[in-house]
C-alpha cells in the first residue's frame, strides 16, 4: 500500500501577492446550497477548478479534468463511454454514474439513461467547475446520489478567443468563443467546438469526435430583476472500445449522442429577498452500437438501435435574508419522455413533481443547516431526501463541519424498459474467440437507489499560505441496480434488478500551499472500504491519490507536472502504478499562449478497465489568441 502524502517537511511563507491556484478556501460556490458560501465555510467537501487550474492541467475534456486533478474522481471505461467513479460509489451497470452534472445549473443527465458523458465538453468552453460531495437529492432531486457537478461557462473574460490543438493519430481541438456586451447591461456570448480525441493507440476505434455549440443572452443588471436564455447542442460520436475480456458490443460499433438542451430564467434580488423560475428541457437522439462493417466479427448486418427523448420543466424558488438566517423554498416539475419502437416497445413518459425547503442559520461560531425535498414520481413512486448539517469555527483559522443526509437515483428508461437488445460476450473456442450472444431487459419494477450519507470534516487554512482539509466520509447505498442472470437455463437472457446492499467507508485528504512567488503545490488522497460481497471488475480503487506542482505567471513560461495513482486501473488490474502528465505553457502576452502537453510521461503501463489496454505516451500541442 502506498504511504501517505502529507509528510512534507515545509511550511514555506510565500510571497503576500501570490495567488492561490488550487484549494481556495475563499472560493464563493453556489452548487452545495444554492447560496453563496466559500470553500472554506460549506458544510460538506466541496472542489473548485478554476480557469487557471483548467489551462495548467492541459486537460482537453470535463472528464479528463475531473479524473486526473481531483483525487476523489475515478475514471471508468465502459464500452460506449467514459464515466466517473465518486469516492466508491461505482457504476454496477453500463451508464449510471450516480452524479448529477449542471451546465450553468442547468441539469443535463438525460432521462433515458440517467447519466451525461462529461467527455462530450471541451474545457476551453468551462470557465470553472465546482463539485459537491455527498448527498445532493435534497435541493436538486433525482441523481443527485454521490454528489453534483456544476459545470459553468460564463466568461469572465469577454474578448474573442479561438483555440486550437493537434496531437497524434488524428486527434485535434478546434473551439471559438465569442462574448459582447452593450451600454443597457445586455450580455451575449456564443461558443462552439469542433473536436477529435484519438482514444488509445492500443486499441483500436476508441476515439470520440464532439460538436458543440452553446449560446447564453443576459438581459438587465444582475442586481434587480433580470433574464437569462441559455442553449446548448451536443453532438457526440464515440467508437465501442471492445471490452476483450468482458461483456461488449462489437469492436466496430459506434455511440451518437445529439441532444439540444435550454433554459430560460428569469430572477430578481433585493437586500431581504430573492427569487428564481426558470424553464429548461432537452431533446435529442441516442443511436447506440451504430452498425458498421462487421468484417471479422462474424455477426452480419444489423438494425441501428435509436432512442429518442425529451424533457420539459419548470422550477421556482425564493429566498428570504433575516437578520441571522436565511430560508430558502421552492417546487419543481418535470415531464420526460423517452421512444424507441423497437427497443422499448414504444413511447414511455413519466412526471415528477417536488417540493424543497432550506434553512441556514447563523449563530455565532455555529453556522447549521437543515433541508429536505419531496419528490412523487409516476413511475418510480415517491421519495423523501432530508439533509443537515453543520460548521464550527475552532478559531480564525481552523473550521469543523458535519453532515448527514439521503439521496436517490431515479431508475432510467433504459433499466425500466429495454428490450430484445444484444451484446455479445467472447468465448474462447479451441484458439478463436467467437461472439455469445446477451439479450438484456429491463425491469418496470424496479426501484429507486438509495444512499444515507455522513461527513466529517476539518479544513484548516494557514496565514503562511497553506491549507489542510480532512474528512471521514460514509456511505449505506440500497437497492443498487445492476445486470443479472433470470432463468437458470437461459444463459444468454439479462435484466436489470435491485441486487446491491453495500457500504462504503473511507476518507479523504487535499493538502495545498503556496511555495514561493508563483509556485503552488496541491495534493489529494482518498481511501475506501467496501462493507460487502462486489465483483472486483465493478470495483475502483481502494485507494487514489493526486499530486500536482505548478508554476503560473501571466507573461512567459508557466506549466504544470501532476502524478495520478493509480494508472487509470479500475477492479482486477495490474496496472496499479504512478502515471504522470506534463504541460508547459509560454504565455507569449496577454492575449496569446502556446501549450504542450505530454501525457503518461514515463510510459507507464496502463489499463482502461479489465485487461483493457491504456494509451502510452502521446503528445498535445495547442495554441490559444484573445482579441
Amino acid at each position: 500500500m502506498m504511504s501517505l502524502l502529507w509528510g512534507f517537511g515545509f511550511a514555506q511563507r510565500s510571497s503576500e501577492s501570490a495567488e492561490w491556484l488550487f484549494a481556495d478556501p475563499q472560493e464563493v460556490v453556489k452548487t452545495t446550497t444554492r447560496t453563496e458560501r466559500t470553500v472554506y465555510e460549506s458544510f460538506t467537501t466541496v472542489r473548485v477548478l478554476t480557469r487557471s487550474e483548467i489551462e495548467l492541467s492541459g486537460a482537453q475534456t470535463v472528464q479528463e479534468l475531473l479524473e486526473r486533478m481531483v483525487a476523489d474522481f475515478q475514471g471508468q471505461e465502459a464500452s460506449l463511454h467514459r464515466f466517473l467513479s465518486v469516492r466508491g460509489a461505482y457504476s454496477s451497470s453500463e451508464f449510471n454514474e450516480r452524479l448529477l452534472f449542471l451546465l450553468d445549473g442547468l441539469p443535463l443527465n438525460d432521462a433515458l439513461l440517467g447519466n451525461f458523458p462529461a467527455m462530450m465538453i471541451s474545457t476551453h468552453d468551462v470557465e470553472r467547475v465546482e463539485v459537491a460531495f455527498g448527498p445532493g437529492s435534497a435541493m436538486y432531486g433525482p441523481n443527485a446520489f454521490a454528489g453534483v457537478v456544476n459545470i459553468i461557462t460564463t466568461q469572465e473574460n469577454e474578448r474573442p478567443s479561438l483555440f486550437n490543438g493537434y496531437t497524434a493519430r488524428g486527434g485535434y481541438n478546434a473551439s471559438l468563443r465569442w462574448s459582447s456586451r452593450t451600454p443597457n447591461g445586455t450580455q451575449w456570448g456564443m461558443q462552439a467546438s469542433f473536436w477529435r480525441d484519438p482514444g488509445s493507440d492500443r486499441i483500436r476505434n476508441n476515439d470520440t469526435l464532439v460538436r458543440s455549440v452553446m449560446l447564453n443572452t443576459q438581459i438587465g443588471a444582475p442586481n434587480r430583476r433580470h433574464w437569462k436564455l441559455y442553449y446548448a447542442y451536443i453532438d457526440g460520436d464515440r467508437g465501442s472500445v471492445g471490452m476483450r475480456y468482458g461483456v461488449f458490443p462489437t469492436p466496430h460499433d459506434r455511440f451518437v449522442y445529439r441532444t439540444h438542451y435550454w433554459q430560460a430564467e428569469q430572477s430578481s434580488q433585493s437586500e431581504t429577498r430573492s427569487q428564481v423560475v426558470r424553464l429548461y428541457g432537452l431533446t435529442g437522439e441516442q443511436d447506440m452500437l451504430r452498425s458498421t462493417p462487421l468484417d471479422n466479427f462474424g455477426l452480419g448486418s444489423r438494425t441501428p438501435r435509436e432512442f429518442e427523448q425529451s424533457m420539459a420543466g419548470l422550477e421556482a424558488y425564493w429566498r428570504w435574508n433575516l437578520p441571522q438566517a436565511s430560508i430558502l423554498a421552492g417546487g419543481d416539475f418535470r415531464w420526460t419522455q423517452a421512444r424507441s419502437a423497437v427497443h422499448l416497445g414504444g413511447t414511455h413518459s413519466g412526471t415528477n413533481l417536488a417540493v424543497f425547503l432550506q434553512g441556514e442559520w447563523n449563530l455565532g461560531r455555529w453556522r447549521p443547516i437543515l433541508g429536505a425535498r419531496y419528490d412523487q414520481h409516476s413511475i418510480y413512486g415517491s421519495q423523501f431526501s432530508p439533509r443537515g448539517g453543520f460548521t464550527y469555527q475552532l478559531s480564525a483559522h481552523d473550521i469543523l463541519r458535519a453532515s448527514v443526509g439521503q439521496a436517490f437515483r431515479a431508475p432510467s428508461y433504459i433499466e425500466l424498459y429495454l428490450q430484445n437488445f444484444p451484446i455479445w460476450m467472447p468465448v474462447q473456442v479451441g484458439s478463436s474467440w467467437v461472439p455469445f450472444q446477451i439479450d438484456i431487459w429491463g425491469n418496470s419494477k424496479l426501484r429507486p437507489e438509495r444512499v444515507l450519507s455522513a461527513e466529517v470534516g476539518w479544513k484548516h487554512a494557514s496565514p503562511r499560505g497553506w491549507s489542510l482539509d480532512l474528512c471521514y466520509f460514509y456511505q449505506d447505498i440500497e437497492d443498487g441496480v445492476t445486470l443479472f442472470q433470470i432463468f437458470s437455463n437461459q444463459p444468454n437472457i439479462r435484466q436489470y434488478n435491485n441486487l446491491f446492499d453495500y457500504t462504503i467507508r473511507g476518507w479523504s485528504a487535499e493538502f495545498s500551499a503556496k511555495l514561493g512567488k508563483g509556485w503552488n503545490l496541491s495534493a489529494g488522497y482518498v481511501q475506501q472500504r467496501y462493507d460487502a460481497r462486489i465483483r472486483e471488475e465493478y470495483k475502483p480503487p481502494v485507494e487514489s491519490a493526486v499530486l500536482r506542482l505548478a508554476y503560473w505567471q501571466e507573461r512567459g513560461l508557466s506549466g504544470q507536472i501532476a502524478f495520478n495513482y493509480p494508472a487509470v486501473g479500475v477492479g482486477r488490474t495490474d496496472a496499479y502504478a504512478w502515471n504522470s502528465m506534463l504541460n508547459l505553457i509560454y504565455h507569449q502576452d496577454e492575449r496569446t499562449r502556446w501549450s504542450l502537453r505530454v501525457d503518461n510521461l514515463f510510459n507507464t503501463p496502463t489499463e482502461l478497465s479489465w485487461r483493457v489496454p491504456g494509451g502510452s505516451r502521446s503528445v498535445w500541442f495547442t495554441f490559444q489568441r484573445d482579441w
